[in-house]
């Protein structure tokens, strides 16, 4: 006869994990919100192979879908949880190119600026064309504040107007600043160990030493960054989300 412990880290899978799925505390929350239908689906599919005594790797995702979840809810209410797939999508991609970016002679679109730039610019068109065709000509309120006096209108409007599109930019380029940034630190610190090693003294030696231990704080510093960074972008993706659909 299996003992208690086995049959609870038994892996349950298929029709056992739709069950499981019910009970788990994580996504508990997206199954019982009433406009959840896509996110539902995502995770029944995400809960395949998932064990009632969570490993260390579903606890991790765990807390993932939990993070995102909340964020989706803190910015968008309610109705955030249907944009759990996508938020999530977003945040893991542009998080793995980040982290990615590290590794010698890799080179992802997010250390792009160009690329970087043409990514939010495309999230912006999207959101801005969703709102018009949502709000109609209320749109135009974006571009003058409610309750502003309407002689100011020839000073504010223009404000507004490179205000709201300067998003796009904005967006593509605090992303791709922040980890070129990082790296340029990174790749004068190794030029300069490398150079002061290939001197021969015993200065150079030392300092060259230097150099390379400190490469290995500011590469855990860059990973941080690179997380907090996919972070950012996703927030801010978000708000800009509940800004169509409210008109803020």
């Amino acid at each position: 006869m299996l003992s208690c412990s086995r049959v609870l880290t038994r892996q349950i899978t298929g029709a056992g994990a739709r069950s499981l799925l019910a009970a788990n505390r994580s996504i508990h929350t997206t199954l019982v919100t009433k406009d959840e239908t896509t996110s539902h689906g995502a995770l029944l599919t995400a809960a395949e192979g998932m064990r009632v005594i969570p490993t260390r790797g579903q606890a991790a995702k765990e807390k993932l879908y939990m993070f995102i979840q909340d964020l989706c809810k803190q910015n968008l209410g309610e109705d955030g949880y249907k944009y759990f797939p996508f938020a999530l999508g977003l945040f893991t991609t542009i998080g793995a190119c980040n982290v990615a970016n590290l590794l010698p002679y890799v080179e992802m679109p997010t250390q792009i600026i160009g690329c970087t730039v043409a990514m939010s610019t495309t999230l912006i068109a999207g959101l801005t064309i969703k709102c018009i065709a949502k709000h109609k000509l209320d749109f135009a309120s974006f571009f003058f504040p409610p309750g502003a006096p309407v002689g100011l209108a020839p000073l504010l409007v223009p404000v507004e107007t490179i205000s709201f599109f300067s998003r796009a930019v904005s967006l593509g380029v605090r992303l791709g600043a922040n980890l070129t940034a990082g790296h340029m630190i990174m790749h004068i610190i190794s030029d300069f160990g490398a150079q002061m090693l290939a001197s021969g003294t015993i200065g150079g030696g030392i300092g060259g030493a230097f150099c390379c231990a400190a490469l290995v704080p500011i590469t855990i510093l860059e990973m941080a960054v690179a997380c907090v960074q996919a972070y950012v972008f996703c927030m801010l993706t978000t708000m800009y989300m509940k800004d169509a659909h409210e008109l803020h």
